[in-house]
């Protein structure tokens, strides 16, 4: 037996070494998404939720990170802050992501039946900034009082035409939600920077042609999730994989 002693050394020294978790993730056992459809369909099997729970399962496998789903098609700011306690603060996460803005323009610039685009952007059923930065600020206000961590993750696009009525106005809102990270000092995410910075390289070389990142110019694609998933592991401070490296 003790010849082999040796090579158990050598074979265990060869071994990877766990990596330590960033400190975003010290303490963190739970993560709860709060969000609309974009959050409700990130639990599709290529969707921005999955992938995060892939990425910290597969990352820290001795540390297991619980990643719980309560994103709702369809909602805004008031509607998420109205469930916050049932959905979020009930649930005792460690972390939440909260993910809101895109319904609270989008829907301003849709008719009552949501059939037809309305230029104008006056439907009243949309979300005003002043309203929605009040609700925000309480469910960070909330979830901070209660010890949990936060993440603002900004919203995405409203179309992929980057200079339509919608993003100009989307814009103003992820320029409240950044300040507002910083007045509360927690973590901001800018996905609308990301977004925009991939799609106008995109067009830049290929024109207005075809959706890149989305499927309807909201609802995220394959790529949009890679792009939605990489952006928030980066800001945990989670090494992101290399798929494209040659074996």
């Amino acid at each position: 037996m003790l010849s082999f002693i040796p090579l158990v050394a050598i074979s265990l020294n060869l071994m990877p070494k766990p990596l330590d978790l960033p400190r975003m993730l010290v303490g963190v056992h739970k993560i709860v998404m709060m969000g609309d459809s974009i959050t409700q369909m990130g639990a599709s099997p290529h969707g921005f939720v999955t992938l995060i729970d892939r990425a910290l399962k597969d990352t820290y496998p001795s540390n297991p990170i619980e990643v719980v789903n309560v994103g709702i098609g369809g909602q805004k700011a008031p509607d998420m802050h109205h469930r916050f306690k049932r959905d979020v603060l009930d649930k005792h996460p460690d972390m939440v992501m909260i993910s809101v803005g895109v319904n609270d323009v989008w829907h301003d610039f849709r008719t009552n039946n949501f059939s037809t685009r309305l230029a104008t952007g006056d439907s009243g059923m949309g979300i005003k900034l002043d309203v929605h930065l009040a609700e925000v600020d309480a469910m960070v206000t909330e979830a901070k009082a209660a010890g949990i961590k936060v993440i603002m993750l900004s919203p995405t696009v409203v179309y992929e035409d980057l200079n339509c009525d919608e993003n100009k106005r989307l814009s103003t809102y992820v320029d409240a939600q950044r300040r507002l990270a910083q007045k509360e000092q927690v973590s901001f995410v800018n996905l609308n920077k990301s977004f925009r910075s991939v799609i106008s390289s995109f067009q830049r070389e290929a024109g207005a042609t075809q959706l890149l990142l989305t499927t309807d110019g909201v609802h995220l694609n394959d790529q949009g999730n890679t792009l939605m998933a990489n952006n928030i592991l980066k800001a945990l401070g989670v090494p992101l994989p290399d798929k494209l490296k040659p074996q």
